[in-house]
């Protein structure tokens, strides 16, 4: 059963191409067109928010280290994959 939406809403339109829409409608199911598009929006929204507040972090501090982050992506995987295998303390991330 699909959750009910929260919060106030209103009706708008917009276009879609075609082929755009019947994957959705294929895909969103129950749930309906408009629950998987406010799901998909909100998703991006929530991704532009992430890539102002990264901007405006490297505007202040500078730009991240990529060895930094490529790093610390493979100590996460190499945690996740110690943890499935039942080998990894909790907090060794």
């Amino acid at each position: 059963m699909t959750p009910a939406r929260r919060g106030r809403t209103s009706v708008t339109s917009v276009s879609l191409q075609t082929e755009t829409l019947e994957a959705i409608r294929a895909r969103a199911g129950r749930q309906g067109v408009s629950a998987y598009v406010e799901e998909a929006v909100q998703r991006q929204l929530q991704r532009e928010a992430i890539d102002d507040f990264i901007a405006s972090a490297e505007a202040e501090h500078g730009p991240v280290d990529q060895a930094e982050v490529d790093a610390r992506v493979e100590r996460l995987r190499a945690f996740h994959a110690a943890r499935r295998s039942g080998s990894a303390p909790e907090n060794a991330a």
